[in-house]
C-alpha cells in the first residue's frame, strides 16, 4: 500500500517539477491533455513522416467535439522546426540560441514570435510554475502569451493577462 502512494506522490511531483537535464521545447513526451478555454485537446505523438529527405515527428491534436489537427515537428542540432504545409518549409519554434527580446516570424509571415522572459511564472488549477520560457505570440486571430518548462514543453497560455490554457494531468 506504501509503494502506491509514494509512486503517486511521485508522478504528482514530476507533473510539476522541472527537468533540468531536458530542453525547454522537448519533444520527448507521448501523449498531453490541454485545456483551451472551455474544451480541451489531447496531443499524441503518433508516428515519424518524411518530408523533403527530413524526418518529422507527427503529432496529432484531437480536440473535444470538434476536429484532429496535425503538427509536424523536428529537432536538429538542439533546434526544433515546425513544417508548415501552407508554404512547404519549416518555421522555427525554439532555438536554445535565441535571447530574451529574439523575435522571429512564422513560414508564412502571418504570426510573429517574441522570447518575453526565460523566468516567467504560471499558475494553474494544477501547478504554480516558475522559471518559464515565455513567447509572446501575435497572430492573425489574437495575441497570447505560451509558457514552455524545462522537460514538458508547452504547458499553458495566457490572453490578456488571462489563463486561457493549461496542461493537466491524464
Amino acid at each position: 500500500m506504501s509503494f502506491s502512494v509514494n509512486a503517486q506522490l511521485f508522478e504528482g511531483q514530476i507533473f510539476c517539477d522541472e527537468l533540468i537535464n531536458e530542453s525547454i521545447f522537448t519533444l520527448k513526451y507521448k501523449t498531453k491533455k490541454l485545456t483551451w478555454y472551455d474544451t480541451y485537446y489531447i496531443e499524441e505523438k503518433t508516428q515519424t513522416k518524411e518530408i523533403d529527405d527530413k524526418e518529422y515527428f507527427e503529432f496529432e491534436q484531437r480536440w473535444d467535439k470538434s476536429d484532429t489537427h496535425k503538427l509536424y515537428l523536428r529537432e536538429e542540432n538542439g533546434i526544433v522546426y515546425q513544417f508548415e504545409e501552407c508554404c512547404e518549409e519549416d518555421t522555427i519554434r525554439y532555438n536554445p540560441e535565441f535571447k530574451k527580446s529574439h523575435k522571429w516570424k512564422t513560414a508564412d509571415g502571418k504570426s510573429e514570435y517574441e522570447i518575453i522572459s526565460f523566468k516567467g511564472k504560471l499558475n494553474t488549477p494544477y501547478c504554480n510554475y516558475k522559471n518559464l520560457m515565455v513567447i509572446e505570440a501575435k497572430m492573425h486571430y489574437g495575441n497570447y502569451r505560451f509558457y514552455y518548462f524545462k522537460g514538458h514543453g508547452y504547458i499553458g497560455a495566457t490572453k490578456d493577462g488571462n489563463l486561457i490554457s493549461y496542461l493537466t494531468p491524464e
